[in-house]
């Protein structure tokens, strides 16, 4: 039986509502609530899938969910930067060497010229790159890989708009050069001779926080109980997420296909480039700092930054881990 510290309520059932994306760094939640985590510390966990975090902030400032995964952007700063109440609570994934999702697909043509890693950059002079939005992750790493190359944001022809299959579809006609792809997608692509893996975010920029739990100030600081449970739950789940990343575990394989509708095989051949998992789940702040500055310093898209000091609340998270610590009730 879970050992719990006096707090009044703290086991009560509750119902939470979450925003999920459906793909395979989302596997903590399909973990946890496929083996029953959520349900065990009377958690009614209710999702509403996202095909984008960012598409589910406007759900979470209105109060139509309780927690999302926000992936790091510059309108996720703006949001924040405008007061909508928001805080940062746990990490939801870094690309740790070794471990980024995000392939820069390369036309055929551009690898066999050279772009085989971050330095293939200085060869897209002139090309066109597809990209899904300003503001985003792929923004992000692209801008970085050029400015490391010692080129510009005009020095390249930027086609917005441009979800990956579009990108990929146009890169098979010789069309496009570049293409943010996230796995698997950029593996089936691959061998489907649309275009090759060239580099990959964990090259370009180490560590980079790709995505952290946010909710309310308000849910925060009201349901404080509630946040620690699911982060209990999370904790757990990520450290089962993390060793299958890492030796294959086939439940945990078999969870995750069924949650993105991908089959095991192709879940398995993405190991172990997962999105790493911080086992502890704490952010690496400075990385979310860093791209904080980024939209604020080298773009127009963020007139006003965040106080480091209001980006987190993690005391939700640290109470969680030592309730974990002194007694599991998952194992």
């Amino acid at each position: 039986m879970l050992s719990l510290r006096a707090q009044s309520g703290f086991t009560d059932p509750t119902r939470i509502r979450i925003g999920v994306a459906p793909y395979i760094s989302n596997g903590p939640y399909l973990i946890a609530e496929a083996k029953g985590y959520f349900r065990k510390l009377n958690l009614d966990v209710v999702p509403t899938v996202h095909v984008d975090g960012s598409l589910s902030m406007p759900s979470l400032v209105a109060g139509e969910l309780d927690i999302t995964g926000a992936t790091m952007s510059a309108g996720l700063f703006n949001l924040m930067s405008k007061g909508a109440g928001i805080r940062l609570f746990m990490e939801a994934g870094r690309e740790a060497p070794g471990m980024g999702s995000n392939a820069i697909m390369v036309s055929n043509e551009l690898y066999d010229r050279g772009f085989r890693n971050q330095d293939g950059y200085r060869l897209v002079k002139g090309q066109t790159i597809a990209i899904s939005s300003r503001g985003s992750v792929a923004h992000y790493l692209h801008t970085v890989g050029l400015e490391r190359a010692g080129l510009s944001v005009n020095d390249v022809d930027w086609r917005w708009g441009m979800s990956p299959p579009t990108g990929l579809s146009l890169m098979s006609q010789g069309r496009v050069g570049l293409a943010n792809v996230p796995l698997p997608g950029a593996y089936i692509a691959q061998n489907q001779g649309i275009g090759k893996v060239g580099t990959w975010s964990d090259e370009i920029a180490p560590n980079f926080v790709l995505a952290c739990s946010a909710a309310s100030e308000r849910f925060l600081n009201e349901r404080h109980n509630v946040a620690v449970r699911f982060g209990m739950a999370m904790l757990q789940a990520r450290r089962e997420y993390m060793e299958a990343a890492r030796n294959g575990t086939p439940e945990i394989i078999e969870i995750i296909a069924k949650g993105t509708n991908l089959a095991p095989k192709v879940i398995d051949d993405s190991r172990p480039r997962w999105t790493e998992m911080s086992l502890d789940g704490q952010p690496y702040q400075q990385s979310v700092f860093e791209q904080q500055r980024f939209w604020n310093q080298k773009t127009d898209l963020l007139a006003r930054t965040v106080p480091e000091d209001r980006m987190f609340d993690l005391r939700a998270l640290t109470e969680a881990k030592k309730r974990l610590d002194d007694s599991n009730p998952f194992i």
